[in-house]
């Protein structure tokens, strides 16, 4: 369910990517390069599906937000790759932007990325001032300097013995992100109050069993599956769940985390609103990549 459910929000924010990047110069044949990358669109499902709760919201204002969450998402992992940070030769099953580019293309592309973000949610004609304003406010807040940029930060840090809060790290480096995304549709509208509250809650505890399975994931799966490099981890002395944990408690704590957030969903919404969210919820410890 949640495969082809992800492809269909795939194809329309590639759609609309393909529009608001034309190819023209060197810095937007590089940003096509890895946002039109093949990907699993996850945080864009997470807004197309929470949208489904939210009746008042178009969805040409869902492929905008949902565009701009991707476009956000790529800029970081562009970044993350970078030699001075994770030193990543593959991502997304192609080579990483820096490698293909030069790394002051790669690092000029994530910050386009970003800016890009920003301009979509603020340039969407169907959301109101008051959507848009929270909007953005709500994006800059999750991957600022007290969300996924901290979260980097703790993460270099643990490979110097600096940092050890690893459920910490994993909340701010792409917990925030998640959390954002399954909360965005609601946001600027206050008849969706209660509903953003409920979201907000569930969307820290998914972003947080999302990155543990990758956690597990790339100690135990190859390269060639994951579209990335699965040994940086090792190689950067990285402090995962695994490391932490080991496996099977990672595992453990991943699914205990999604089936809260599934007892969380069928408790406060109808059923049919929801079946997305929860098959997303599964599928993001399910996963195999």
């Amino acid at each position: 369910m949640s495969v082809s459910f992800l492809s269909e929000c795939k194809e329309k924010v590639l759609n609309r990517i393909d529009i608001l990047i034309p190819d023209k110069n060197k810095i937007t044949a590089s940003m096509r390069y890895s946002a039109l990358a093949d990907s699993k669109c996850v945080r864009a499902g997470l807004i197309f599906a929470s949208g489904n709760l939210n009746k008042e919201i178009s969805d040409s204002s869902l492929i905008d937000m949902a565009t701009s969450i991707e476009l956000m998402h790529t800029y970081s992992l562009i970044h993350d790759d970078l030699p001075s940070m994770d030193n990543d030769n593959i991502r997304r099953g192609q080579a990483s932007n820096h490698i293909k580019f030069n790394e002051a293309t790669a690092i000029l592309t994530g910050d386009a990325l970003q800016a890009l973000a920003y301009e979509t949610i603020a340039s969407s004609p169907d959301l109101t001032h008051e959507q848009k304003i929270e909007s953005i406010k709500a994006l800059s807040s999750a991957c600022g300097h007290k969300g996924m940029i901290l979260g980097q930060q703790y993460d270099l840090d643990a490979e110097n013995n600096e940092y050890n809060d690893i459920q910490k790290i994993h909340e701010l480096k792409t917990g925030k992100l998640i959390q954002v995304a399954i909360t965005l549709p609601h946001l600027g509208n206050d008849k969706q109050n209660n509903k953003q509250e409920i979201l907000h809650d569930i969307g820290k505890d998914l972003g947080l069993a999302f990155q543990i399975m990758d956690d597990v994931l790339e100690a135990s799966s190859n390269s060639t599956i994951l579209g990335k490099s699965n040994k940086s981890d090792i190689a950067n002395h990285k402090l995962t769940y695994v490391s932490e944990f080991g496996k099977e408690a990672a595992i453990e704590q991943a699914h205990a985390l999604s089936n809260n957030c599934i007892s969380k969903l069928n408790n406060s919404f109808v059923l049919e609103e929801i079946k997305d969210l929860l098959s997303l919820a599964k599928f993001m410890v399910e996963r195999k990549n």
